[in-house]
């Protein structure tokens, strides 16, 4: 199978931290990445963010960063998935998958710009995105579960890079593009893309989030936008042809998530019995960092929204995605069964406080 070559750049590298061993910055070869010996690993995860760091033109006098062209990142990203999928001892794929995540957040650019930092993050997301999709149909089945596992990394860092960009409205706009591109994994306009791998996101991505939104250095950050966040499912769930692919987002994403958020508004009695409902809800995942650190509306705005403001967000989200005009109409009749059920026929109106 095809590893990374050691390729080195021309130049002096411009990532190597003061004080310590001297990094090249170079395309690792894959069994040192995969290597069974941390410190080998550790340095080649190093001599990789040197590499990526340096981005593209090295040669050239422009301070600002240039990124990777998009075959150069293609043949990158072939060898670190092959890399990925030749490690076969457990602990080594949950470092290796932990490593190759992290770097979203630690390629450093010349100048440490923070709009170039976040960009060189970006195109290696974007080059992980376009991997997955690209060598997906040649997963066996023995092998596809640590590609889930690679995945749920990735999505994670996802929202760790977001929140070091304050949750910034381009910045979110800027990933889910990614997501739902032509030819993305979550896009319904490409039957070449492989249904499982949305359907894998739709599994994982509430629990990613309310991980991420839990961490200190997250929680410090202003609110979290959530429509905007979920804006890929949104429409994926008003645009898919696939039945299947709807009801996973359903019964993910959106059911559980509506339910976390009706049951953090309730307040029942003290002398109150459980419901039906109540007993249901306790079997199902209570994200409450998402309810604590969601906000409806602009993106990282500091005020946190009440659970009930964010459920009318959500709901009205879905509905307006429902009434578009590229929405599938098998779709938009489950979404308006959904958004009555939750009492959105009542609820459509949270620009009354303007009003006032």
């Amino acid at each position: 199978m095809p590893a990374p070559t050691s390729t080195a750049r021309k130049g002096k590298s411009r990532a190597q931290p003061d004080g310590e061993e001297r990094v090249q910055a170079a395309i690792p070869l894959g069994k040192q990445l995969a290597h069974t010996d941390k410190k080998v690993r550790d340095r080649a995860v190093a001599s990789l963010i040197a590499f990526l760091s340096q981005g593209g033109d090295t040669e050239g006098e422009s301070s600002n960063y240039v990124r990777l062209s998009d075959a150069e990142m293609a043949k990158l990203w072939k060898g670190l998935f092959y890399c990925f999928w030749m490690s076969d001892k457990p602990l080594v794929q949950q470092a290796l998958a932990a490593d190759l995540a992290e770097l979203l957040l630690q390629i450093k650019p010349r100048g440490e710009s923070a709009t170039d930092r976040f960009e060189a993050g970006l195109a290696f997301l974007e080059g992980f995105w376009d991997a997955i999709v690209r060598e997906w149909a040649g997963l066996d089945r023995l092998r596809m579960d640590k590609f889930y596992l690679f995945i749920r990394r990735y999505v994670n860092a996802t929202f760790r890079l977001l929140a070091r960009e304050k949750w910034d409205k381009r910045a979110i706009e800027a990933v889910n593009k990614i997501l739902i591109k032509k030819g993305g994994p979550m896009t319904w306009e490409d039957p070449k893309v492989p249904s499982s791998i949305a359907t894998h996101l739709a599994d994982i991505y509430l629990d990613e989030l309310n991980k991420a939104l839990g961490l200190p250095e997250v929680d410090s950050q202003p609110a979290c936008p959530l429509t905007a966040i979920l804006q890929p499912h949104i429409l994926l769930l008003t645009r898919t042809s696939t039945s299947h692919v709807h009801t996973r987002l359903m019964n993910s994403v959106f059911t559980p998530l509506l339910s976390s958020l009706s049951l953090a508004t309730a307040t029942p009695s003290i002398d109150e019995r459980p419901s039906k409902r109540s007993k249901k809800g306790l079997s199902e995942p209570m994200y409450a960092h998402i309810v604590m650190h969601s906000c409806v509306g602009d993106a990282g705005k500091d005020e946190r929204d009440g659970a009930d403001k964010v459920r009318k967000g959500l709901l009205k989200s879905m509905f307006l995605a429902a009434a578009d005009g590229k929405a599938g109409e098998s779709n938009r009749r489950k979404v308006y069964t959904v958004w009555r059920e939750e009492g959105g026929d009542d609820d459509d109106d949270d620009d009354d406080d303007d009003d006032e």
